[in-house]
């Protein structure tokens, strides 16, 4: 079995499309050309402005997380849903996981770093890349193929990458599973959850950014946690915070009840900023408050 694939891998090197993002990334060469009765139909090979096209609209969110370009094929068969694979290379393996953060709805490890699974879709992460693999339709054929494409991408790909610290330092009580998102953008803040129609915690390409989701789908409450380049960065965004939300907040009260009737606080922690939104009861955050402030 191991020499047929060595031969499939050998077709598909000589195939491969020669555009110079082509040349950067050379996982294509462990996708063969041919998969039992699937055959490649298209190369693909896009950066910049093509971007644009290709993603129709979706590009802003690749490119806001340091998109290099994105690679990939398209398998056909005869009878059979069609199969588009990509690869997208990103300027970090931080920004790999933040758009792998963007796409997933719970967090799996079937291939990769994380990763989710349907019968017709599958995404993960891996050091720099981000893989998407589609099957028109779910079938067993093409399920089994996007599955075993999957884990040559995954066995193909040397080295694994770095999550942001912040990850780690997520107080774990009442998290959602996978429900977190990194990002480099205020908008992608906003779009999960509104506290400002400006930057107004100053999110930058310098920061690491993250949002957590805890509690159930009924008593949902948010985690905002950013880390800064610098100490006086941190403070500027508390302060903005504290200002907006509860202005009368101190070291010996951080945790406010707000006119809608939610708990909030916000703190620091070195070059760290913390906030909690939505809470509903004083003791939800105290506990983050607790774990993490110490």
């Amino acid at each position: 079995m191991y020499r047929v694939w060595i031969n499939i891998f050998v077709i598909g090197c000589v195939c491969l499309p020669t555009g110079s993002h082509a040349q950067k990334i050379e996982l294509m060469k462990f996708i063969p050309e041919q998969y039992d009765t699937y055959t490649v139909s298209e190369w693909m090979d896009y950066e910049g402005e093509a971007l644009y096209d290709y993603i129709n609209g979706g590009a802003e969110l690749y490119l806001s997380y340091g998109l290099v370009g994105m690679t990939g094929c398209k398998y056909n068969g005869e009878g059979l849903p069609q199969i588009t694979v990509e690869i997208y290379e990103m300027t970090s393996s931080l920004n790999a996981f933040g758009v792998y953060t963007q796409s997933r709805d719970k967090e799996e490890y079937d291939f990769g770093q994380g990763s989710q699974s349907f019968n017709d879709f599958i995404l993960f992460w891996k050091d720099k890349y981000y893989v998407i693999i589609t099957a028109q339709k779910a079938t067993p054929e093409s399920t089994k193929t996007i599955r075993q494409i999957a884990s040559l991408i995954d066995n193909a790909i040397p080295k694994t990458g770095s999550k942001p610290d912040i990850v780690d330092a997520l107080p774990e009580k009442d998290l959602v599973p996978g429900g977190y998102l990194y990002f480099h953008h205020y908008i992608w803040l906003n779009a999960c959850l509104f506290i400002a129609d400006y930057n107004i915690v100053n999110i930058t390409d310098q920061t690491h950014a993250m949002l957590a989701r805890y509690g159930n789908a009924d008593s949902r409450y948010y985690l905002l946690v950013i880390d800064y380049p610098d100490t006086p960065s941190a403070e500027t965004a508390f302060i903005r915070l504290r200002d907006k939300f509860a202005p009368e907040s101190t070291d010996m009260r951080p945790v406010l009840q707000l006119e809608d009737q939610t708990w909030f606080s916000t703190w620091m922690q070195g070059k760290r900023l913390w906030a909690v939104f939505s809470g509903h009861s004083p003791e939800q955050i105290e506990y983050i408050y607790h774990s993490t402030n110490k």
